[in-house]
Parts: structure tokens; sequence; C-alpha cells
């Protein structure tokens, strides 16, 4: 294999992705489409729009890169200057293209409408690079040669940018040559751990020159985890990565909650779904996120029953028969009270799972016994209750939210399945 390798970079081209007002959405998907392919993305470039500057990083990040992949800049008004700047970077001309012409044509046509003059912008190409077909809008892409780098200029918009990924990009990465070698990868996600402790769990596993090569992303409390095991053979890349795995899980295996999803919704609802478990939520400082979180999984209407925020006391003792005793006593921010809520809950609506939520989220609100933070858990499944606590630093009241709600789909899940909540 080369020194470039399996290397690729990213260049995101807008104004409005350094105004504050928008954010990069293709990188991250990039980098996980190269990934699960054995390909690294090792640099991400955002630029505005101006053609001499993006030229510039074009021509920089050829030098190190055997792919390069620059998203935005193909629409058809005159700040869409990416397939200018690829033709100066090149040092080629920029041409009508009567192949990009045709898709530009046949977009409107399917409403049967004639394409404004503007848009045959769209159908300028570098000489000598080619168009890609772009089936989601009025943008063609562009794949051309710069020296030893290949470069796909594919539509800003994620709608459009993904799809052509697939389509385009995905069968070029799958005729390059690997230099004989072969890689295999595995994932595992992860819960209630947090980044330091995880990081002193893996120790010097992430170092750069590991094979396999541990790379970890978090959003929202999940830890995902990416081994990526190069061998000479299949068998070689497989041993490595099965003993890998094998100590990972000896370490982390009690907060692996999936080795395919990400999202706790979506692995909760597809157990639900898979063995017939119906389920029903009573939130308070989740205040229906929960419930949201569910019922954004498709086909979960099979099992959801309802969902309530019940946030007064009142609310609570009324919706669902909380002991305004019990209230008094503990607070509405306790055990007894999160499984009264989750009991409440199951019986109103015989819902095999029953899923409650109380805590302060902040900012305010907090006392010495009961800060900013602090969570409780009601989880009754097939006439068994029990409450969990949970305790985060004041790391901002949406925050608190996400991680509780994940936190509520997790439990739930590991109810379902059978395993101790705690």
């Amino acid at each position: 294999m080369t020194v470039r390798g399996c290397r690729a970079a990213a260049l995101a081209v807008g104004d409005e992705l350094l105004d504050g007002y928008r954010t990069d959405r293709n990188s991250p998907a990039l980098a996980r489409f190269l990934g699960e392919r054995g390909w690294s993305l090792e640099r991400i470039q955002v630029v505005g729009d101006e053609e001499s500057v993006i030229a510039a990083a074009l021509v920089e990040l050829a030098r190190d890169h055997a792919l390069v992949l620059v998203s935005g800049g193909l629409g058809p008004t005159l700040d869409d200057v990416t397939r200018h700047a690829l033709a100066q970077a090149a040092g080629v001309a920029l041409e009508p293209n009567p192949e990009a012409w045709a898709q530009v044509q046949a977009w409107y046509q399917r409403t049967d409408r004639t394409p404004p003059s503007s848009n045959a912008r769209q159908a300028l190409v570098p000489e000598g690079a080619r168009p890609l077909e772009n089936v989601q809008g009025t943008a063609p892409g562009i794949h051309m040669r710069m020296a030893a780098t290949d470069v796909f200029a594919l539509p800003g918009p994620p709608r459009e940018y993904e799809p052509m990924l697939e389509a385009h990009v995905a069968p070029w990465l799958a005729g390059q040559d690997d230099g004989g070698r072969v890689r295999r990868v595995q994932r595992f996600h992860l819960f209630g751990i947090s980044e330091s402790l995880f990081a002193d769990q893996v120790a010097g596993w992430m170092e750069r020159g590991c094979n396999p090569l541990m790379g970890v992303t978090a959003k929202d409390g999940v830890l995902s985890v990416r081994l990526l095991a190069e061998g000479a053979s299949e068998q070689a890349a497989q041993a490595l990565l099965t003993a890998r795995t094998t100590e990972f899980l000896g370490r982390l295996g009690e907060y692996v909650f999936s080795e395919e999803e990400s999202d706790p919704a979506r692995v909760l609802g597809a157990e639900l779904l898979s063995t017939g478990t119906s389920v029903t939520t009573a939130e308070s400082c989740t205040g229906g996120a929960l419930a949201q979180a569910l019922t954004g999984v498709a086909g979960i209407s099979e099992v959801f029953r309802e969902g309530v925020v019940t946030y007064a006391n009142q609310a609570k003792v009324e919706r669902l028969g909380v002991d305004e005793e019990l209230l008094r006593s503990h607070g509405a921010v306790s055990g007894p009270v999160a499984e009264a809520m989750a009991c409440g809950m199951a019986e109103r609506t015989g819902a095999d799972l029953a899923l409650a939520t109380t805590g302060v989220a902040g900012p305010g609100g907090g006392t010495d016994d009961k800060p900013v933070g602090l969570v409780w858990f009601g989880v009754h499944f097939r006439g068994r209750t029990a409450s969990v606590e949970r305790r985060w630093p004041p790391v901002g009241r949406e925050r608190i939210r996400r991680w509780a709600t994940a936190q509520a789909l997790l439990l739930g899940l590991r109810a379902v399945r059978g395993q101790p909540l705690d």
C-alpha cells in the first residue's frame, strides 16, 4: 500500500457553514461511511464560497490524500462556485456537459416543467471530469482526477449527499487496490460510563499504532466505539478483531447495549416489537421526550399504549394515583414516587412495561439533598417494580433531560431482557 493509502479528506463549502447558522452535517456521515469500508477520514476542512480559496484547499488536500470529497457549492446561483474551483485546481477549462444538462432537464420534466436559464450553470463540468447522477435534486455531482487523487464533488443537502455516496462513491471504493490488506470492523454502543472512565479502561488500545485501531464518539451519554482490525488475510484480520473484542467485553461488557444501533429508542423499540411487549410512559422532568423518542420508532404503534406528562404533584395524584402522603413524606423526586408513577401508569393502561421519570433538570430548583442533575426512574415490568437513581453534574437543563431520556429507555431495555437494572 502506498503512503497515501486509504486516506480521505472532506472539504465542506459554504458561507453558511462559517457564519454560525448551519453546521456541516455531511462530514460525520462521511466518516461513518468511509470507516465501514476500511478508509480513514483524516481531515475535514470548511471554507466559504470563494473560488480561489476552494481551489487552494483542493490542491492542498489532494497532495496527501487518495480521495477528497467536496460537499456544497453546486447550486444554480452565482455564489455556487465549486465546479469553477475544481477546474481552477486541476488547471483545465470548465465546459457545458450534455450529460449533465440532460440530468438537470430530466429533474424538471418529472413535474412537466422547464428548467430556468440559471440551471444551465449546473451543467458545467471541468474538462475530463464526469457528471454524477443526482436523483434527489437538480445538481449533478462531479468525479474528476487531480494527479493521483480522486475528487468527488457532491451537493450539500444531506438528503442528496448521502444517497450519492452510496450510488457513486461506494462502487469506486470497492474497486480500489487495498494493497493486499483485509479490514474487519466491530462496533459497540455503551451507556452509563463517562468518557474519562472509558479512557482509563481501554488505556493504550486507542493509540494510533494499535491494530485493531479503536475510535470512540459520544452523543447524549452514548459512547459509540469502533474497532478496526487489519491483516494480510481475512483470517488474520478476524483473529485480531476477535481477540480484542473478547478483551473489550471483559472490561466493558456491562455497559454495552447494542452492537448495531446507537439510538436507545430504536434498540428498545425493536426489542418491544420482537417480543410483543406493550409499553407506556409517565414523565415529569423529561417532559414528554421519552414518549417522543419511542413514538419515533417505525411500527411502535403495535406496542405503545400511551404516555402522560404529570409535571405537577396534583397531576401525579389525579392521573397516576400517586398517594399524597407519599409525595409529602418523600417528595416528588424520589424512588417511592417514581415507582408509584410507573405502577399507576401500568395499572391504568395494562401495559407490560411502564417507565417513569422524575428529577431536577435545573437550572434552578436544586437543594443539598436533591441537587440539579438528580433523576429517579421507575420501572414496572409484568408485576415487578423497581426504582433507580442517577446523579449527573449540572451540565444544563436540556443535556440532563436528554441523558435522562436515554437512561429511561435503556432501563426499559434491561428490564425486557431480564438484566439487572443497576
